[in-house]
């Protein structure tokens, strides 16, 4: 599909019942369901990870074809953390896994407003350490875990990272962060502009931080809002995708400019005339295509060695 034709048919969309958002959560997995799948070489299985304590996660694991061992990518999905599943970006992680030829786990975690923050977070957090303890039976290689995650799923991301420079428990080698929410204090009124997104917009994001944070107050925490982190200093090097037309691009280039400040690594894809999280397209959209390969070019000169 031309990118004029995808943006006019995304902005012109049905928009999602946000406050009702059981409906929402159902035609969001109807949509996704009979989504067409791009085809995958490996394995794909959906497994129950036991991350102790009488916790339990639903993950998708992606397995693409060779002997390994494979770096692995946590992946978090979208949806403003209280939509979506493995299914929302299940064509983008496929893509991802074998084109970056890494294992990759995506992560069903649970979702607001039944469990707010910092459920989805501390969950993703424990899977990481499962991942850690799971490196044989999932023929990783621990030290080459990669953070990732598209929206919501981006602040997942990038939260992740900052808590695990401060617990100490495992260590990410790189974070990718797909047109994230970094900065839920500042209302988005500030961020619009000219911008027009079916999704995000005035109302749905105060729904969303309505049903994801216990109170107002903590949209000042770092670890809900990245961006807002006193130092960035220690963290993994980045993969940053942004879309002019995605309200959020601006909080995403500042992070990225804090980032490189702060001596980190950091490549940034931005993507002129795109809207917000547009990599999930990649069956019907060339250019998502291209950014999931980009993202794959980066994590791949990032773990193979240079030839001397």
């Amino acid at each position: 599909m031309k990118k004029d034709k995808f943006i006019k048919a995304y902005l012109n969309a049905t928009p999602l019942p946000i406050d009702n958002i059981h409906e929402a959560r159902r035609l969001e997995r109807q949509r996704s369901s009979i989504a067409a799948r791009i085809p995958f070489s490996g394995t794909i299985d959906n497994i129950t990870a036991d991350t102790g304590h009488n916790e339990l996660s639903q993950v998708r694991v992606y397995t693409p074809q060779g002997p390994g061992p494979f770096p692995v990518i946590l992946y978090m999905h979208g949806g403003g953390f209280s939509l979506g599943s493995p299914d929302t970006a299940d064509n983008l992680c496929r893509t991802l896994a074998t084109a970056s030829e890494a294992v990759l786990v995506s992560v069903d975690y649970q979702l607001a407003p039944e469990y707010k923050f910092p459920s989805a977070l501390e969950e993703c957090y424990r899977l990481a350490l499962w991942i850690d303890a799971q490196d044989v039976a999932l023929n990783v290689r621990n030290d080459q875990l990669v953070i990732a995650g598209d929206s919501a799923g981006g602040n997942l991301a990038a939260a992740l990272c900052l808590l695990a420079r401060k617990r100490k428990e495992f260590v990410p080698a790189y974070q990718v962060l797909i047109c994230p929410l970094l900065d839920q204090r500042t209302p988005l009124t500030d961020k619009l502009g000219r911008m027009r997104d079916s999704l995000i917009n005035i109302e749905n994001m105060q729904t969303f931080s309505g049903y994801y944070l216990n109170n107002p107050d903590e949209a000042e925490n770092p670890l809900a809002s990245p961006l807002l982190a006193e130092s960035l200093i220690n963290l993994p090097p980045a993969t940053i995708v942004t879309a002019e037309l995605d309200p959020l691009h601006s909080e995403a280039l500042t992070y990225a400019t804090r980032l490189r400040k702060s001596g980190i690594p950091v490549s940034h894809h931005y993507y002129p005339g795109q809207v917000h999280d547009f990599i999930l397209f990649i069956k019907a959209l060339e250019e998502a295509r291209g950014a999931a390969e980009a993202v794959a070019k980066d994590l791949v000169a990032f773990f193979t060695p240079e030839e001397k």
